[in-house]
């Protein structure tokens, strides 16, 4: 009987074990890991054919919406934006079922628009907090669906319109006098 080297089974190991240990698999993500992931393309995507992958992480409406759109609408939401991410997090879980919860998220980003010539100081800061419905379909976990969406847009103001306040007491008293001379 021929023996098998021992670099060789250390080998077969180390790999079966690392691909089972090290990476993480589809199925082992939890509903907050898929909304993370399905975010992280969709801001960061360059192109068009990376709409497949957000669909990777898409069931229903959501889906059904992605599909749907031309590659110039893909362009125009997804790849001709540009972000300058501040902030990421998850701001509730609802279990409904086993196999369905509500994740809402909170995103704060400076959006830099289409125009390369927008510096991150001037450009508005958004802050937009969204509730995604997941479901787990055939073992893995997908977002079906937008449930709600609350954006808020703070845009910069020039130096000129800033209004400050000068500390200390008020000098001139006749400012707030009623009676007349």
């Amino acid at each position: 009987m021929k023996q098998v080297p021992l670099h060789l089974i250390l080998s077969c190991v180390f790999i079966t074990g690392c691909t089972s240990f090290c990476g993480s698999k589809r199925a082992d993500l939890t509903p907050e890991q898929v909304v993370e992931k399905y975010l992280d393309i969709s801001l960061n995507m360059t192109d068009v054919a990376q709409k497949d992958e957000l669909l990777e992480y898409s069931t229903g409406n959501l889906k059904n919406a992605i599909e749907s759109s031309t590659p110039e609408v893909i362009k125009a939401a997804y790849i001709d934006r540009r972000y300058n991410m501040q902030t990421y997090s998850v701001v509730e879980r609802r279990d409904r079922t086993p196999r369905e919860t509500e994740i809402t998220f909170q995103l704060t980003y400076n959006d830099l628009g289409t125009d390369d010539k927008v510096a991150v100081e001037n450009a508005p800061k958004v802050t937009t907090e969204n509730s995604v419905s997941v479901v787990k379909e055939n073992g893995i976990w997908l977002i079906r669906d937008v449930l709600g969406n609350k954006t808020s847009i703070d845009f910069p103001v020039s130096e000129e319109s800033r209004i400050t306040a000068k500390p200390g007491v008020i000098t001139n008293p006749d400012l707030d006098n009623d009676s007349e001379p």
